[in-house]
């Protein structure tokens, strides 16, 4: 790519003008085919990549697109389903065109979360999960910034979104564990304020009813998402001597966590207590032992985000688009399962 050519050149190049450059690259339908074919053929040869604020200085527009995301503490970073997200998000939003910026959401930063909202800058916003939808959407209604959900808000059915078939998910995990022939079932949710967690529990929960088993009620617990909650909750179980034969983890780092704290207490995974987790992100393969976990495309659920605001912003649809993806499970060891060592 030729870093220092300019959308001055692309058009001395094509013997066009500056402004049709400009409606090449934003799909403008009014260019003649041939002035179209000469600045895409410049573009390709030349392997030229419009910066956001050339773009915005030849269109009056920013290409600018606002993240918000909630914020949780060191897990908002550190927990790995974080980064694939916003890798897929970044990345698809960078190969667009579009510029994205990362903010964090909590109760704490009231005022500023609504100046971020209505800021004049932002083309459109990504919120991910309810909690920031619930807290930011009523802010976007007054103005015309369109916007796109990642997760589930039925009271929010007018934004589109994208979200993961969460308790399809959970009846694989279940059904999965039943078909080892585990009647005694643990959960740790993650928050139940999510609508994904409670679907992921619904999921578990069907897929024992179908086989006759249900989840006695010592062995429910909920966490957040963390691991520092599934370790604290296998603590206590284990403390208490309550723990079931088998253990759904509504996340991988969960999963983390109760593993860690399993084998503190001398319990085998899974000759003691098998484990499953949910996410299947990239550490999920090498842990001890590997562990069993529903997969979820994350970063692909990035990239369809920020397709779904972007369609919106150069198209203009005003109607909400819905997409779910298909999670599948993936079996390791940790469920007691025999699978191949390279698994």
């Amino acid at each position: 790519m030729e870093d220092d050519m300019t959308i001055d050149q692309v058009a001395e190049l094509a013997y066009v003008s500056r402004s049709v450059v400009s409606r090449v690259l934003n799909d403008h339908p009014n260019v003649s085919e041939e002035a179209r074919a000469r600045v895409l053929k410049v573009i390709e040869k030349h392997d030229y990549r419009p910066s956001s604020v050339a773009r915005g200085l030849a269109t009056a527009r920013t290409f600018e697109i606002s993240v918000l995301t909630p914020r949780r503490g060191d897990e908002s970073l550190a927990n790995g389903y974080w980064p694939l997200l916003y890798s897929g998000i970044f990345e698809r939003c960078l190969e667009r065109g579009y510029f994205a910026s990362l903010s964090m959401v909590s109760a704490e930063v009231e005022d500023e979360i609504q100046r971020h909202a209505r800021d004049p800058r932002f083309e459109g916003h990504i919120l991910i999960t309810t909690e920031v939808t619930d807290r930011v959407a009523p802010l976007l209604k007054a103005g015309s910034a369109p916007a796109a959900l990642i997760g589930r808000a039925p009271a929010w059915e007018t934004i589109s979104s994208v979200d993961l078939d969460n308790e399809k998910g959970g009846y694989v995990a279940g059904r999965h564990l039943c078909t080892l022939g585990y009647d005694e079932l643990g959960i740790i949710l993650g928050n139940s304020a999510l609508e994904e967690s409670n679907d992921r529990r619904a999921g578990v929960e069907r897929a024992l009813a179908d086989a006759g088993c249900s989840v006695p009620g010592r062995y429910v617990a909920e966490g957040d998402y963390s691991r520092d909650s599934g370790y604290a909750i296998v603590q206590g179980w284990a403390a208490r001597g309550v723990l079931p034969r088998a253990l759904f983890c509504a996340s991988d780092t969960m999963a983390m966590g109760a593993l860690l704290a399993l084998h503190e207490h001398d319990c085998r995974v899974p000759a003691d207590v098998a484990v499953v987790g949910f996410d299947d992100l990239p550490s999920a393969r090498y842990a001890l032992p590997p562990l069993t976990t529903v997969r979820q495309p994350v970063y692909e659920k990035g990239r369809t985000a920020a397709d779904l605001l972007i369609d919106q912003i150069d198209e203009g649809a005003a109607e909400a688009v819905h997409r779910e993806l298909t999670p599948e499970l993936v079996v390791r060891n940790s469920c007691g399962a025999s699978v191949p060592r390279s698994t």
